[in-house]
């Protein structure tokens, strides 16, 4: 198993990103076959009804940098498992399970492209784009999804 920090950590919902404010958090791969990871995010207790405001979300989908707020954030599908109150704050653990890679996405990006029947460099250039667009990562200023 590996673990990492969490940098940054958004709940998705209706092609919207809803930043959650942390005190720190941690990630850790358990490197099973299922791409299973175990989080937990330290709140301040102000902010933890804006984490309670998705239990009852199903799929619930999050967006995390990884170790750097500047990191493209990785798309997990997660469940929350419990809210553990501490002295300065709340515990929060989810079990998560890992959607989408950088990899993948390209991979998605270009049959896409090809599909629409793009060819040489106009393939080329286009898919250049969108990639250094980090279409994976939320826009810091409105918090939306490309």
């Amino acid at each position: 198993m590996k673990t990492f920090k969490v940098a940054s950590f958004f709940f998705e919902k209706k092609g919207e990103l809803i930043p959650i404010p942390l005190q720190d958090g941690l990630i850790i791969n358990r490197e099973d076959e299922q791409r299973s990871w175990l989080i937990e995010l330290f709140l301040h207790e102000k902010d933890v009804q804006a984490v309670r405001s998705f239990e009852q979300d199903k799929p619930l989908t999050a967006r995390i940098a990884i170790s750097h707020r500047g990191n493209d954030p990785a798309m997990f599908t997660v469940s929350i498992r419990s809210f553990q109150p501490l002295e300065n704050g709340t515990s929060v653990l989810f079990d998560a399970q890992l959607r989408q890679m950088r990899n993948e996405y390209a991979k998605q990006v270009l049959h896409s492209l090809v599909e629409q029947g793009l060819e040489g460099e106009q393939l080329l250039e286009t898919f250049s784009e969108i990639i250094r667009k980090h279409p994976n990562a939320p826009d810091k200023e409105k918090n939306v999804i490309h």
